[in-house]
């Protein structure tokens, strides 16, 4: 068998020799069954060999030899960038079958000339065996076809073999006569060897049979009634004795040509179901292997959906290999990662339960700190209430130092005007002493002259005494007023004095006090103030004790997530590693198929 690496001129050589053992193998009985039909002797057709044989040579030798050169150099060809990759597969397969039918016409056109040259050559030639020898002879050519066919597909399935596992992936669909399928090519066949052996049966027959018949008939219609049967009998005897050796010979050529194709369908058969079946076990040893086959019928529709069914396995299978790969490395990475996941959420565990530990003690704390700021804020009312009361008082001081401002200032004038009465009465009591010195004066005088009276100036003499002792009295008692008036007047100086001190005292007071209401006024507002921001840091202490509380809660919560993500991350490093495995065994399976890259050469599988 060829191999694919084959050039075109040695599938030629080949093929023109299995064409050239086709047509010798067949001349022999196409000539004598043509001499059948056509009825020429040996002499007649010596007589027109000169007129025959170029034809004759040039039809059946050189024509099948160009027919078929041609055909294989524009078979086998490269492609054509613009064709279909599975183009150059679809010529191929459609070869056997187009040359056969270029051979049948071939052929066909030889038995024309060899039956047309002697018919009109020799006068009186009947032309009815020019169209029933084409006839015969195409459905020979037809039925020995089959077996050129299969031994030309045989010589070409190499390359048809090596562009099919160039180009797996191709559904080809032809149709046509050069496509052959065998649901319709096997009856086809079948009806073929039927109709040539009853077509050479007739044709053998028919022309034995047909001068007998016309001798016969006219012997009959020359003798009496009733002695025909004698003369048909003898005429039947003879066609059989005629017809016996031809159809003997040509009966048994269509036999042997109907036998060899059927054992040639039956190998091809045979053949392309082995090698599927050799595919298929190569496949379950895990050796696979593509099947070494291709052609137009089932089969090859086996083969093809055999190989593209190994394409996407293969696909698969290497596409499954690298993702078990990219799992094994992808497991690694995430075992490598649960791994410091693990890690991390121990340390994570820890401060998780250091910080569970301090927003306890942080949880205690601001609870103490919102007790202590509920204390403030009782404190800081109570502040609030005393600096109300103290503003109250200091008021109430402020009005008593002003009523008693008032008063002061009230009695400093009545001291003023007091001592202007005791000035008024200095002045009074200088008056009563000035008199009382005239009146003493005058009781002097008075005196002077009672004694100059004598007797008549005693009583005057005793009133001038008594006038005189009451004015030494007014002039004492002057004198003291006088002095009490100087002590009086001295005490009511000094106590105005003492007045208006106290008076700028209190004023001075009043402007202390004042300004202690008012810095009380303002320590008061701060407490106020104080007591408000105390108020608000109660609440959002009391805000912060309850998210501290939520903190809290959030951080046992955490807690036990975490205990719960460690045994998640333990039972996901067991998932890892059973994937890890499982990739492993993946890989190693599809290593042992030997599938190790996507593109394989033909001579590769």
């Amino acid at each position: 068998m060829q191999t694919a690496d084959a050039s075109p001129q040695q599938v030629f050589r080949q093929l023109n020799q299995v064409s050239l053992r086709t047509v010798t193998a067949h001349i022999g009985p196409v000539v004598y069954l043509l001499m059948v039909i056509t009825g020429f002797s040996g002499q007649e057709l010596l007589g027109t060999l000169f007129l025959l044989l170029p034809p004759l040579l040039l039809i059946g030798g050189l024509g099948p030899h160009m027919l078929l050169k041609w055909m294989v150099t524009r078979t086998l060809r490269e492609p054509d960038p613009t064709e279909s990759p599975a183009a150059r597969l679809d010529r191929i397969l459609r070869l056997p079958q187009a040359y056969e039918g270029g051979l049948i016409a071939l052929t066909a056109l030889g038995a024309a000339i060899y039956a047309a040259v002697p018919t009109f050559y020799y006068p009186g030639k009947s032309a009815w065996a020019i169209p029933w020898s084409v006839v015969i002879v195409v459905l020979l050519g037809m039925l020995s076809g089959i077996h050129t066919r299969l031994m030309i597909e045989q010589v070409l399935r190499p390359h048809a073999i090596a562009e099919f596992q160039r180009h797996p992936e191709f559904d080809l669909e032809g149709t046509g006569f050069t496509w052959p399928r065998y649901r319709w090519y096997l009856p086809y066949a079948f009806g073929l060897f039927i109709l040539c052996a009853l077509t050479v049966s007739f044709t053998v027959l028919g022309r034995e049979a047909y001068p007998v018949y016309l001798r016969v008939l006219q012997q009959v219609d020359a003798m009496p009634q009733g002695q025909a049967s004698p003369i048909l009998r003898a005429a039947v005897g003879q066609v059989l004795e005629a017809s016996a050796l031809p159809l003997l010979l040509l009966n048994s050529y269509v036999l042997v040509v109907a036998t060899l194709s059927a054992l040639s369908l039956a190998r091809h058969l045979s053949e392309g179901a082995r090698s599927v079946q050799a595919s298929m076990e190569a496949l379950a040893a895990g050796a696979p292997m593509l099947p070494q086959w291709s052609s137009t019928d089932e089969i090859g529709d086996l083969a093809a959906a055999t190989a593209r069914a190994f394409a996407k396995l293969r696909d698969f299978s290497l596409s499954l290999r690298d993702s078990a790969g990219a799992l094994k490395n992808s497991a690694e990475q995430l075992g490598m990662s649960t791994t410091k996941q693990t890690e991390v959420l121990t340390l994570q565990a820890s401060a998780l339960q250091e910080t569970q530990v301090t927003a306890q003690e942080i949880k205690q704390t601001s609870a103490m700190a919102s007790q202590k700021a509920e204390n403030v804020l009782r404190q800081t009312e109570r502040a609030n209430e005393i600096s109300q009361v103290g503003e109250q008082a200091i008021q109430r001081t402020l009005d008593g130092l002003k009523a008693i401002q008032g008063q002061v200032n009230e009695m400093a004038s009545r001291i003023r005007a007091l001592d202007e009465r005791a000035r008024q009465i200095g002045r009074i009591t200088e008056s009563v002493k000035s008199l009382a010195d005239r009146s003493n004066m005058l009781a002097l005088n008075a005196a002077i002259e009672a004694v100059r009276s004598g007797e008549h100036g005693k009583g005057f003499g005793v009133v001038a005494r008594e006038i005189r002792s009451l004015a030494d009295q007014s002039i004492k008692a002057t004198h003291n007023v006088s002095i009490i008036l100087e002590d009086i007047s001295e005490a009511i100086r000094t106590t105005a004095a003492i007045t208006e001190e106290g008076s700028a005292k209190v004023g001075t007071s009043l402007g202390e006090i004042r300004e202690f209401g008012e810095t009380l006024q303002q320590l008061s507002n701060i407490v106020r103030d104080n007591a408000q921001s105390v108020r608000q840091i109660t609440t959002a202490v009391n805000q912060q004790g309850t998210g501290i509380t939520q903190i809290f809660q959030a951080v046992t919560d955490l807690s036990t997530m975490m205990d719960q993500t460690m045994a998640q991350l333990n039972t996901s490093m067991s998932a890892v590693d059973l994937v890890r495995d499982v990739s492993h065994q993946v890989s190693n399976f599809l290593g042992n198929y030997g599938w190790q890259q996507k593109q394989q050469d033909p001579e590769s599988h």
